[in-house]
């Protein structure tokens, strides 16, 4: 084995596995947290936002969300781009906040923190054991709008990619279900897990906005194509689910959440999971996202190279 590769077999072999090499990184990353973890909201939002400033140092990053913003508000100017970009970082920061400290300081009193638009909550209850597939975008606090389906006993899953430190990940996983109720899923052999939920009428959370590498479908964003995962729309015809266009909005000034829903897709008989049916379904969904993305920009994930994997028809030209 060639010495260059030492560093990234080190790694691997450490990935997702108790040891003790793995506990010594995890104690000081815990002590941060902790110490973190004792500021109040009013000094942490301030601090997160500079943080988040840091993305704007790497070129690439940059470059790309300001080519998304360009794509999605042409009519901006490019100080007003660069205005969005510069809040849609800090939105990137105080997520990071919001998943790693705040879902666990305010899961005792999540009444005070957590707020639904008009008619939301007895909505979204009324899909609790429905088998429900809901769809959000990296579009706000998407950690609070799921645990607001936790709390109001939907036991949504959802996919994640879990840090590579075991230690890190077991936190994540335990703060999740026994504080929210929230299970977390990982992303391999996921689709047997979704299906297995979905036939015993549990919920599912989904992701639609992130570029796809396995076998896509090419749906527009923004009026643009973009490489899209078909699993969801597949599930959902498949078994017949409901599904719901769900975002949880950021106040701001303080540190309270409004959560909103939108119903894309009733419940109702199986159909095939064919071309024209899940691209015409992911259709829906990414027009309900956009709608809302475009009202709230600056809290929105615009970073990510959503364009990144074209067709082949346009490689081939």
């Amino acid at each position: 084995m060639s010495i260059s590769n030492w560093p990234r077999k080190f790694r691997q072999h450490f990935k997702h596995r108790p040891s003790v090499i793995a506990y010594i990184f995890y104690v000081p990353i815990r002590l941060v947290i902790a110490f973190f973890s004792v500021l109040p909201y009013k000094i942490l939002k301030p601090l997160a936002s500079v943080l988040g400033l840091l993305v704007l140092l790497f070129e690439r990053r940059r470059r790309v969300g300001l080519q998304h913003l360009s794509h999605a508000f042409p009519g901006y100017s490019q100080k007003k781009l660069k205005k969005v970009l510069r809040q849609s970082c800090q939105s990137i920061a105080l997520s990071a906040v919001e998943a790693i400290i705040l879902a666990p300081r305010y899961q005792q009193k999540w009444r005070q923190h957590i707020d639904f638009g008009e008619g939301v909550e007895e909505k979204l209850r009324s899909y609790k054991n429905k088998g429900a597939i809901f769809v959000q975008g990296h579009f706000g606090s998407f950690e609070f709008g799921g645990a607001a389906l936790g709390v109001l006993g939907l036991e949504p899953a959802f996919p994640m990619r879990l840090p590579n430190n075991y230690y890190l990940g077991r936190d994540l996983i335990n703060a999740r279900k026994q504080g929210w109720g929230v299970e977390i899923i990982t992303r391999k052999g996921a689709v047997r897990q979704f299906v297995k939920r979905l036939k015993e009428g549990k919920s599912i959370v989904t992701a639609s906005d992130q570029s796809a590498h396995h076998q896509p479908i090419f749906i527009p964003w923004f009026g643009k194509l973009a490489a899209t995962e078909r699993a969801t729309a597949a599930l959902a015809l498949k078994f017949g689910s409901p599904v719901i266009g769900l975002w949880c909005l950021r106040d701001p000034k303080k540190a309270r959440y409004t959560v909103y829903c939108e119903t894309i897709r009733e419940s109702g008989p199986a159909q095939d999971a064919d071309q024209e049916n899940v691209y015409n379904l992911l259709l829906d969904i990414h027009s309900c996202l956009e709608r809302q993305i475009l009202q709230h920009p600056e809290q929105y994930l615009w970073v990510h190279d959503r364009y990144r994997i074209r067709p082949n028809d346009e490689l081939n030209t």
